[in-house]
């Protein structure tokens, strides 16, 4: 846990996994989360207090009001200038795999068709149960992606082309909250 003195990160959709320094938050219960909430419920937080959040895989499983109520949700949270860091799948990527014209880390297109189907509609892991949670409900393109973040109110929207979660299957966007003036 973090002290006082600390910034606030927080991982919404953590499942599993731990990431050092953020408090997780995950709708079901899991080894990662220290919170079991839905993604809009930010009640552990005060208002402008958390540096940063992360979502990594996760707003594709929300409907796309329900998306919409968390990022105004995490808006309301982050300080200003705070960071967001999305990762989802890339739709215009997966359907371009679908339709055998992009293919990921394998040569074979039965393994390209099977990641772009995942990757639409989710992977549905048995670990998981294999529930509802699971389902993805919205895709997400560079375009739409930022239009929603700016009409919620984000600003300075980049999309990442280094690092982890930067393959062409990954839309991995950071987004801040306007710094008051």
């Amino acid at each position: 846990m973090q002290t006082a003195a600390e910034p606030i990160r927080v991982n919404y959709g953590c499942g599993d996994t731990r990431l050092d320094g953020y408090v997780g938050v995950d709708v079901r219960p899991c080894r990662g989360a220290d919170h079991v909430l839905p993604a809009w419920d930010t009640s552990p937080f005060e208002p402008d207090s958390v540096s940063e959040i992360l979502s990594r895989h996760m707003l594709e499983h929300l409907d796309p009001d329900d998306a919409r109520r968390a990022l105004r949700a995490w808006l309301g949270i982050l300080k200003p200038g705070g960071l967001l860091r999305l990762v989802v799948p890339d739709l215009i990527f997966h359907s371009r795999q679908l339709l055998g014209e992009a293919s990921s880390w394998s040569t074979d297109p039965t393994e390209n068709f099977e990641h772009a189907i995942k990757s639409i509609y989710g992977w549905r892991h048995a670990e998981h149960g294999g529930d509802g949670e699971d389902a993805h409900r919205w895709g997400y393109t560079w375009r739409s992606l930022s239009t929603l973040l700016c009409k919620v109110g984000y600003t300075g929207l980049q999309r990442v082309s280094r690092g982890p979660d930067t393959e062409p299957w990954h839309l991995h966007v950071i987004a801040r909250r306007p710094a008051e003036v």
